[in-house]
């Protein structure tokens, strides 16, 4: 019942964006800078409904995303090691849940100010919920310590091509300000929401858990047993392999999975193999070689092929490279530091591995975008380290999870009917935040958020910080993504602001005031698919956040009343 509210609030947002249309006319910003404005041009009901298809075609990539988030931890979620790896880290903040927010908040806030695109961010918070959740930490405290920190940090985000190509802005334009702000913006968000202690269950709750316990005990120690004996199973003579041989094999070679196949673990020799170009085995090879020395060999100076140690080791590597390098793809590395081209130099340096005439890496792989100088062109799929959207990181994630599943011996039915159980829970929730940019479709066919900033911009003659702020409040939930906010209404401020001086604050405004609203906002792409898988109700998290969003607004309000008085 409480994602059919949430659904009632995005049909009645369309409604109301629909109703504008039929009352308010349209307008555009031509090429001089000048704001023109139209009839009426109401979109019809049938127009209306034909916009789905716009949204399927334009905005699929935030289906395609979730759904890979959706697969990858749902076959995760089927490998002991990562079941072993939450329970360690909800052990390590057992009691100590106050700082587990906290510390969520600030990660996420500190990434979502540097990368490009921050809801790509998601991906880590499947796992961050499972560990709160084990904790008995409340669904909004999650929400507003994941995605909501992460929008935070979006608001004071060190840079955005579309917004600074705009205003002409530099990267360092405001930077300290923006640092400031961040602090204080997720100083509030602490103080407002992290809980300084966990609620104490119902008294039936806990007498209904004691219950429970107790009748699985019996249960729990017949797995026990089994999964001992299971453990035993393997400890046979084909299970062991020479520690000596196999640590040289694993230094040496292990990054072409010399050492799996000599253990007689076929999969993960040959998965190694197939991904040793991109260093990751080597990594794991090292990892894996140094444990092997501290493992401590039988008579016959063996040590078995494969160890519980030995996995956990690989397993928290594997995490860290992972986290690393979504981290890596998404901060614009040769947007924020000057004349740094290493990363489309290696683009191009892959795509002229040849083997002939035969490109080997772009046909295998996939063709790295490279640009042509002379001709100011670009060509390839595989975007540079740095510019990755959602869809480049979905493909990363349904790639990793066929391989952790070969590596873990899932077999491929069980692949298909976890994978597909995986997508079911998430595929209304992907579907919902793809159709709710009917919204910004309506709006940017039609000009009608353009029209609406010029009236409020307009009340005043020239910069009002007043008037900015609340045309930027208006058309940020018309909108709902940020490009489209820029590139539709942006152009308004410049047209009726024209004196660039005060453009470093506008463009403070713009941007903080934009992911302030996304919030609250039903057209927030992001709070609706927190709000849908936390099966959080849109009044009572509107109830939550109110406090938090006043203060934020505050803030924003008197740092650019002080920019304003500095220019």
């Amino acid at each position: 019942m409480k994602k059919y509210n949430l659904l009632k609030v995005l049909a009645i947002t369309v409604f109301v964006a629909w109703l504008l249309t039929l009352i308010i006319p349209g307008s555009y910003v031509d090429y001089l800078g000048n704001v023109t404005k139209g009839t009426v041009s109401g979109v019809g009901v049938w127009a209306l409904l034909s916009n789905l298809n716009i949204s399927i075609s334009y905005f699929n990539g935030i289906v395609i995303f979730i759904v890979a988030i959706a697969c990858f931890y749902a076959v995760l979620n089927k490998v002991s090691v990562y079941n072993k790896f939450v329970d360690k880290v909800s052990d390590v903040f057992k009691n100590k849940q106050r700082a587990l927010v906290i510390a969520s908040i600030i990660v996420f806030g500190a990434l979502g100010m540097i990368v490009s695109d921050a809801i790509i961010l998601i991906v880590f918070m499947p796992f961050v919920y499972s560990v709160m959740k084990r904790l008995d930490i409340d669904k909004k405290v999650i929400l507003s310590s994941t995605i909501i920190a992460t929008i935070i940090g979006s608001m004071c985000g060190i840079y955005n091509n579309t917004l600074f190509g705009l205003l002409n802005l530099e990267v360092n334009t405001l930077l300290l300000v923006k640092v400031i702000l961040l602090v204080f913006s997720l100083l509030v968000l602490i103080i407002l929401t992290a809980p300084k202690s966990i609620k104490k269950k119902d008294e039936k709750v806990v007498k209904t858990t004691k219950k429970t316990t107790s009748k699985n005990a019996k249960t729990v120690k017949a797995e026990e047993k089994k999964t001992s004996v299971k453990k035993v199973a393997p400890k046979s003579k084909e299970a062991k392999v020479n520690k000596v041989l196999y640590a040289v094999l694993t230094l040496a070679l292990g990054s072409f999975g010399i050492n799996k196949f000599y253990a007689r673990n076929y999969k993960s020799g040959l998965v190694r193999l197939l991904f040793c170009w991109t260093l990751v085995p080597t990594v794991l090879s090292i990892a894996e070689f140094i444990t092997v020395l501290t493992e401590k060999a039988d008579k016959n100076g063996c040590v078995f092929a494969e160890s519980d140690r030995r996995n956990n080791v690989l397993f928290g590597t594997s995490v860290v490279l992972f986290t690393i390098f979504v981290i890596f793809t998404i901060i614009p590395w040769e947007s924020l530091l000057t004349n740094f081209t290493a990363f489309s130099d290696f683009n191009t340096w892959l795509s002229n591995i040849k083997i002939g005439d035969y490109a080997v890496f772009s046909n295998i792989v996939g063709a790295p975008i490279i640009v042509d100088m002379t001709m100011g062109s670009q060509s390839g799929v595989i975007p540079v380290l740095g510019n990755w959207s959602m869809v480049d990181v979905g493909i990363l994630l349904l790639i990793l999870t066929a391989v952790i599943a070969a590596t873990n011996k899932i077999k491929f039915n069980e692949f298909i009917a976890t994978s597909t159980e995986g997508i079911k829970k998430v595929l209304p929730v992907a579907i919902t935040a793809m159709l709710i940019s009917i919204v910004l479709i309506i709006m940017v066919n039609t000009g009608v958020n353009v029209t609406i900033t010029n009236w409020i911009l307009s009340i005043t003659k020239g910069f009002n910080i007043a008037t900015s702020t609340v045309a930027a409040m208006v058309s940020s939930v018309l909108t709902g993504d940020f490009y489209y906010f820029v590139s539709s209404v942006g152009s308004v401020y410049t047209a009726v602001i024209t004196n660039s001086d005060y453009y470093g604050v506008i463009g403070l405004i713009l941007q903080s005031v934009y992911n302030l609203m996304m919030i609250i906002a039903p057209t927030s792409v992001a709070l609706i698919i927190g709000l849908y898988y936390l099966d959080i109700p849109y009044t009572k998290w509107l109830k939550y956040i109110w406090k938090v969003f006043v203060c934020l607004l505050v803030i924003i309000i008197i740092t650019a009343i002080i920019i304003y008085f500095m220019v």
